[in-house]
């Protein structure tokens, strides 16, 4: 075991070289090779140990016992520190540990468990087909007026999963734009043109304050009189024989929310981009229907749009003979993972019938996405749908990146139609 603190290419949670560059995978192939465990301190935000493998991000994920998620499952700016705690009066299903972790969880487990995502898959594909017409229309008005092309996030990607959620939810899709602007400013908090690069605490309190008002008026109005949505599961839930709280209510409106957009969002634009890129594998997605089960895995392991969750050593602790010290963050970079070389076959070739896929991008364990099966319907719906109707899909101009180590997001992707 070694107390020596190896340093890490800052380029490795750098969120200017990701939005330049994208992810930076030749930087962590290198720390899996050489220095798998490694410090992080650029001096702007908390110290941290950067974890890079899939086994050794395994391990810690599912050791609950001397990795905690309480003390926060993000890197935070120290200048965003310092002005004061982000508001945690609302408690997040996120940064729960055991007991309360699973007593929270087993709220929602039953509506998002398979069967019941499966039965939402004809709505959910019919949605897809409104959107697709919608988007024909669209280009068929640009045609005439001598147009150019459309954005494929802010047309296509970001408007099922929003609706859906924001449906399963119990409020009006009508206000999916406004719930698009509130998330964008807090994944986006240091991007400029969601948030704001020298006071992000702000935009994310904004944003938050913004949507805790939002979602109160349905939680009053559920009370009142419940319907058949989340919001209504939520006031008639109790833990250890007690209703929620509004607090506790408003934690749980807000993570699906964000989390019930942000991770199918952008891996519905991640995928298109990488189909782009890789025009025979998405001829042979478009062609061959038995590839979709497949190749919807194997593009969520090469996109991965979260890029990791952090937890806390409560004891001091070996991994990979690297000492973490009692209180010391670790970081588990689950794209790095989607890509080692140990778990992987050829992990930087994009195979759609890859048969062994062990990818981490819903996470694992008691932390796995909750909706993983939902956003697993969402991406083949809107996929099939896309490839059916736009074959002749291209780029227009390269794609924007969200300025963002947390989130591996494309805030536009202008393309072509035919």
């Amino acid at each position: 075991m070694t107390g020596t603190r190896i340093q890490a290419n800052p380029d490795c949670f750098d969120p200017d070289y990701f939005a330049k560059h994208g992810y930076p995978h030749d930087i962590w192939a290198q720390m899996r090779r050489d220095t798998p465990v490694a410090w992080v301190d650029d001096g702007v935000r908390e110290p941290f140990w950067a974890v890079t493998r899939h086994a050794d991000i395994c391990e810690i994920g599912m050791d609950s016992k001397r990795f905690i998620s309480g003390k926060g499952v993000t890197i935070m700016r120290r200048d965003m520190l310092e002005g004061g705690e982000i508001p945690r009066s609302v408690p997040l299903m996120l940064t729960m540990d055991p007991p309360g972790h699973e007593k929270n969880r087993t709220i929602l487990r039953e509506r998002f468990k398979p069967s019941v995502m499966r039965a939402l898959e004809e709505h959910i594909i019919e949605r897809c087909r409104l959107i697709a017409d919608e988007v024909a229309a669209q280009r068929v008005a640009t045609a005439a007026g001598g147009g150019g092309p459309i954005d494929f996030v802010d047309a296509i990607a970001m408007r099922l999963p929003l609706d859906v959620i924001l449906e399963l939810l119990g409020v009006p899709t009508d206000d999916r734009d406004q719930m698009y602007l509130w998330s964008n400013a807090v994944i986006g908090s240091e991007d400029p043109d969601y948030g704001d690069v020298a006071l992000p605490r702000d935009a994310i309190v904004g944003a938050q304050q913004a949507m805790f008002g939002y979602f109160m008026k349905f939680i009053t109005a559920r009370r009142a009189a419940p319907r058949d949505d989340l919001v209504s599961l939520l006031v008639e839930a109790r833990i250890d024989g007690e209703p929620l709280s509004d607090m506790q209510i408003l934690g749980f409106c807000f993570l699906l929310a964000i989390a019930g957009n942000e991770t199918t969002r952008n891996a519905t634009s991640g995928a298109m981009l990488a189909l782009i890129e890789h025009r025979s594998a998405m001829n042979a997605l478009a062609s061959k229907p038995e590839l979709m089960t497949s190749g919807v895995e194997e593009l969520l392991r090469w996109v991965t749009p979260i890029i990791y969750m952090a937890r806390t050593a409560v004891e001091d602790v070996e991994i990979a003979g690297q000492r973490i010290a009692k209180d010391e963050k670790v970081v588990l970079f689950y794209p790095s993972a989607n890509r080692d070389e140990a778990v992987f076959e050829a992990p930087f070739s994009f195979d759609l019938a890859r048969k062994t896929n062990r990818h981490l991008t819903f996470g694992f364990g008691r932390h796995s996405c909750l909706g993983n099966n939902l956003a697993r319907i969402e991406l083949r719906a809107v996929l099939n749908e896309i490839l059916t109707r736009f074959p002749a899909i291209d780029l227009a101009g390269a794609p924007q990146r969200l300025r963002s180590n947390f989130v591996g997001g494309i805030k536009t992707m202008p393309v072509t139609l035919e």
